[in-house]
């Protein structure tokens, strides 16, 4: 039997009998963290493994449906790429809702892989289905400019399809999406100082093409297939309702107003939008980018929304996805909303 000199040496029976619970509840607690850490690995393993399952599965059916589209019947076509497209657009969405778990390297394997579909889908439909040329009947009568520095131009009026616009620094990459849409695309190139009008009878069901414009205030009636705006500076953009993509790349200091189902910003600065789309923008590469819900209006805008088959009550304007900022619990600072007191109220 210990002797009180000997339990008074451990401290006292009560002290001691506290360290060995404290002891054991530290184990204890070690042991429980470990175990939430090996099961929050598992889960994020299984997150993986189903996203890259699910993701690649659905991008290797869509390269067999863009494999196959050449044997198919022109009549089926429009019906093919249509469904490539809302594929393509769907995939999109699912990375942007997956990569809270995802690593960088992953979600960048899963952007080139969407971004090689996305071309290739871009390539392929103006071969199979090239797109009926301009025609200028029934054009909306010019306005008289209130500028004699401005020019009114409606369809391709004073505009040479051809031209070349290296001397504006058009890159290879701009030619090279103008020679491919030149032929099939409601296309406005190389201008400065200029207004610059699309009427609906030209770019209904058609692809938009504008590059290269400085200063410009471009109003776009109707509701086109998709639009690609390239090398644009200082230029204020109005477009009706777009049926699928919007394409923004190397813009600065520009005010778009645009609806549409998908919207991909590039390589951007400055840019306010004033914004429907019906899934989640997505910007990368851009700075000072500001949001905004979609506020032009004009007559028939109603009947090119149904024509687009846009849902006029599902706008997700202010639901941007920055593929610069990984972070879900802090705000990207690449864009902002733009507050009400700064919005445009009267475009004309």
């Amino acid at each position: 039997m210990d002797t009180p000199e000997v339990i008074e040496s451990l401290g006292g029976v009560g002290n001691l009998t506290d360290r060995i619970s404290k002891r054991d509840r530290e184990r204890r607690n070690v042991i429980e963290r470990r175990k939430e850490e090996k099961q929050q690995l598992s889960v994020e393993s299984e997150q993986l493994s189903f996203f890259q399952e699910t993701f690649y599965l659905t991008c290797n059916k869509v390269k067999d449906m863009l494999d196959s589209a050449p044997l198919a019947q022109t009549s089926a076509l429009p019906g093919i790429f249509d469904k490539i497209n809302k594929e393509i657009q769907t995939l999109w969405n699912y990375l942007s809702q997956s990569k809270i778990f995802l690593k960088v390297y992953d979600i960048r394997r899963a952007q080139e892989t969407l971004q090689r579909l996305e071309t290739e889908a871009a390539d392929l439909e103006p071969k199979l289905l090239p797109k009926k040329k301009f025609g200028f009947k029934n054009r909306r009568p010019a306005k008289k400019p209130s500028d004699k520095s401005l020019d009114v131009t409606d369809g391709l009026k004073n505009l040479n399809l051809s031209e070349t616009v290296t001397s504006n620094g058009a890159t290879k990459q701009h030619n090279e999406l103008i020679s491919k849409y030149t032929d099939s695309a409601s296309s406005l190139i190389g201008k400065s100082d200029l207004t610059l009008t699309l009427d609906a009878e030209n770019v209904n069901k058609n692809d938009v093409l504008l590059s290269d414009l400085t200063r410009c205030n471009v109003r776009i009636y109707g509701a086109p297939s998709t639009v690609h705006m390239i090398n644009l500076k200082q230029c204020q953009v109005l477009i009706g309702p777009v049926s699928s993509s919007v394409f923004v790349n190397n813009c600065d200091s520009c005010t778009f107003a645009f609806a549409c189902q998908q919207l991909r910003l590039h390589s951007s600065t400055d840019c306010t939008i004033y914004l429907h789309v019906t899934s989640r923008a997505i910007i990368e590469d851009s700075t000072k980018i500001k949001v905004a819900p979609y506020s032009w209006s004009y007559e028939d805008q109603q009947s090119h929304f149904n024509l687009a088959g846009l849902d006029v009550k599902t706008n997700n304007w202010d639901s941007v996805d920055d593929f610069n900022w990984l972070s879900s619990e802090k705000h990207s600072p690449n864009w902002s909303v733009l507050k009400p007191e700064l919005r445009v109220k009267f475009w004309d």
